[in-house]
């Protein structure tokens, strides 16, 4: 099961099936998902070539498909406690904690501790040139300003390949997972996905 946030609160909870029938996929999406940059550098050897060629087959690859993987819930591989940022925080604040911790990816909170966003660290940088001078003055910008909502988080028995089947399509770099509640108890990254894949027998995720 799947759930849509923003600042207004859940706006949707139903199958991958019915996800796709309210969010829809643009068609430059599909292909578009790659490793983080740290990821590629360390681990993929065509870490040279243009990215645009080996995005999703490069993905594919290094999960190390197999037809013996068992299915795999999102609470048995996702991070936990999680990290998060508040939507209230300052732009400048946001970019000091993503120096100071190694995550790339942060679940965005408002007042309520209710998840309305997403925030890379890729994001804020862009939106940190972007608006330069807005910044150097101070101007009151926040992480509401650049997150990313809606944001498609997952039950934590949700299918771990639907999960990536989602970070595919709609090009989240990862997924918040959340219960009954509303409430965020947990993060499936690409990472999480990665060391799932490693395991043995391996996580199959196109079967």
């Amino acid at each position: 099961m799947f759930a849509i946030y923003d600042i207004t609160g859940r706006s949707f909870r139903d199958t991958l099936e019915n996800l796709r029938k309210v969010q829809k996929i643009q068609p430059t999406q599909r292909s578009s998902l790659r490793l983080d940059d740290t990821e590629i550098a360390d681990h993929h050897p065509l870490a040279n070539e243009p990215r645009a060629a080996y995005s999703a087959q490069a993905y594919r690859d290094k999960l190390q498909i197999s037809e013996r993987g068992a299915i795999i819930h999102a609470h048995q591989i996702m991070s936990f406690p999680v990290t998060t940022m508040q939507m209230s925080l300052s732009i400048l604040s946001a970019y000091e904690r993503f120096r100071n911790q190694r995550h790339h990816q942060l679940p965005v909170l408002d007042k309520s501790q209710r998840i309305v966003g997403m925030l890379t660290e890729r994001n804020l940088l862009r939106f940190m040139i972007d608006n330069k001078k807005l910044i150097k003055n101070e101007s009151g910008k926040t992480v509401a300003d650049a997150m990313s909502a809606p944001v498609i988080a997952a039950d934590p028995i949700t299918d771990v390949r639907r999960i990536a089947k989602v970070m595919l399509d709609y090009q989240q770099s990862a997924v918040p997972i959340t219960n009954d509640q509303d409430e965020l108890i947990g993060l499936v990254s690409r990472s999480n996905i990665l060391q799932a894949a490693a395991s043995d027998p391996p996580l199959s995720l196109w079967t």
